[in-house]
């Protein structure tokens, strides 16, 4: 039995090194792949692939390799897009072959209800239309008296507590989209909500990707198994908690319901207005997302406003000049509203730099080519992951070769042809010489294409009234030490979704 399994295995490596063989010929013959670091035998690139801080890597690579970086694990092909221009021809221009997913069992780990991780299809069509329908612009504009109270709230617990202005964070995406009233850092539903954040660090991770599509055979080790049982132990605890996620907090919403608490949350409205009496497949589709609106809602704020915070603690003088254009507006005698943010040119340059300057998910979601395709004369494969390091794009790769009048819509966030220090923070540079706001006010950490966050408008909504009322009630500054001098601000990241922990 060991001689036999030890010849089968010889007969399948050596098949292996001669289809790998096979194949690096007829890629060289016929098929032309963008630069980038050389491979291993047999294992390609997988072991180049950085498990931390990756945007940063890619960001290097681009500066030697070019504004597109192809990288091969085994018979994976992975493309890293580094700028704007080719960004967009690929993601919008031609996002009909460029908005799938990863071949993953997703379900295995318990994130087969996020709509980020359904592959482009009808399924993902209908589900999509339910986040629409209560996400899009006009219907933002209903959840408006939902989004005000909950940031009463918020600025309540900062006056009570500033210090833990990111477990007060924390809570304001959680209460605004179950209308559930926590007053502690410590409430089980938010500690259950941030574990189950956690585990995307994981799951967005490429070696994880490779695995799960390339060794699917590892999610049936036992959990006890030395090292091959981990894929196996990570998905039943993350399982768990993904299902306690999707349910805990919607009975808590149902029981308000029925008891008729006052709860104005968005999942309740959506259920007073006719869920509750919806199938069990619909029912299901606003479990599903409640759920994934919550997570993207969860990273999105506590990076962009942790951002925010720190921003302000090391740049006084924007926040002097930021409340100055407040008081000039409201009088010092009301918060802002969105009816002012056109008359806050200032604030609303601080809020696209604290966008730009540390976007929450700076490698951005993977796409996946459906279909044979060229580009620039280099060839991506059908099934091939496809990353936007919008790191790269918004803090300054190369190809000065194709600069189409980036200033005119939309530039990666630190372009250093763009944006003069892109690794500093600065709402002056989003000013022309006239004074005026320039056009540079897209959010590109919301995504591309036919794949674009379904909930960037509430998410903007929040994160710009969020910004000016912090600004109108509080001056924000460093700790002191002992010495009565200011504390340095370290830059702290995750390399997952959510850069700022």
């Amino acid at each position: 039995m060991g001689t036999s399994l030890a010849s089968t295995t010889l007969v399948f490596l050596v098949l292996f090194a001669v289809n790998r063989l096979f194949q690096s010929f007829r890629r060289h013959r016929v098929f032309q792949y963008p630069p980038g670091p050389p491979g291993k035998v047999f294992f390609g690139n997988f072991f180049d692939i950085p498990q931390k801080n990756p945007w940063l890597i890619y960001t290097d690579w681009a500066k030697k390799y070019g504004t597109i970086v192809h990288l091969e694990t085994f018979s994976d092909h992975i493309f890293i897009l580094n700028d704007l221009n080719t960004t967009t021809d690929l993601l919008e221009k031609r996002s009909r072959i460029y908005s799938g997913r990863p071949d993953l069992d997703v379900a295995a780990s318990g994130w087969g209800f996020n709509l980020t991780f359904h592959d482009y299809g009808d399924r993902w069509r209908k589900n999509r239309r339910v986040y629409q329908q209560h996400l899009r612009p006009d219907a933002v504009v209903e959840l408006r008296p939902i989004i005000r109270r909950c940031l009463g709230v918020f600025l309540n617990n900062l006056l009570r507590n500033p210090s833990e202005f990111m477990g007060h964070i924390d809570l304001l995406a959680l209460s605004s989209m179950y209308g559930l009233t926590i007053d502690s850092a410590h409430d089980p539903v938010l500690l259950l909500a941030k574990d189950t954040v956690h585990t995307l660090d994981t799951v967005f991770s490429t070696h994880y990707m490779f695995l799960m599509k390339n060794l699917p055979f590892m999610q049936y080790v036992p959990a006890w198994v030395p090292i091959l049982g981990s894929v196996t132990k990570f998905n039943n605890e993350t399982r768990k908690l993904c299902r306690d996620f999707q349910e805990l907090p919607l009975q808590q919403v149902l029981k308000d319901i029925d008891s008729g608490s006052e709860n104005d949350g968005i999942v309740a409205r959506i259920l007073r207005q006719g869920a509750l009496t919806a199938s069990d497949e619909e029912f299901g589709r606003i479990k599903d997302m409640a759920a994934t609106a919550l997570v993207a809602s969860a990273d999105t704020t506590l990076s962009s406003l942790g951002t925010f915070f720190m921003a302000m603690a090391k740049h006084p003088q924007c926040q002097e000049r930021a409340w100055r254009e407040i008081d000039a507006v409201t009088g010092g005698e009301r918060l802002p509203n969105w009816d002012d943010r056109k008359s806050m040119p200032y604030v609303e340059a601080i809020y696209r730099d604290c966008m730009r300057w540390h976007p929450a998910l700076p490698t951005g979601a993977v796409h996946v080519s459906t279909e044979d395709d060229y580009y620039k004369d280099y060839f991506i494969p059908k099934g091939s992951m496809v990353f936007a390091n919008i790191w790269s794009v918004l803090h300054g790769v190369i190809d000065s070769s194709n600069l189409v009048s980036m200033f005119s819509d939309r530039s990666m966030t630190h372009d250093e042809r763009v944006y003069a220090d892109p690794y500093q923070f600065n709402p002056e540079r989003y000013f022309n010489a006239n004074g005026e706001l320039n056009k540079d006010s897209t959010v590109l950490g919301f995504g591309f294409g036919r794949r674009v966050c379904v909930g960037k408008h509430f998410a903007e909504a929040t994160l710009w009234l969020a910004i000016a009322s912090v600004l109108t009630c509080f001056r924000i500054s460093p700790e002191k030490d002992s010495q009565g001098n200011d504390i340095d601000i370290p830059e702290r990241y995750s390399p997952g979704p959510g850069l700022l922990r």
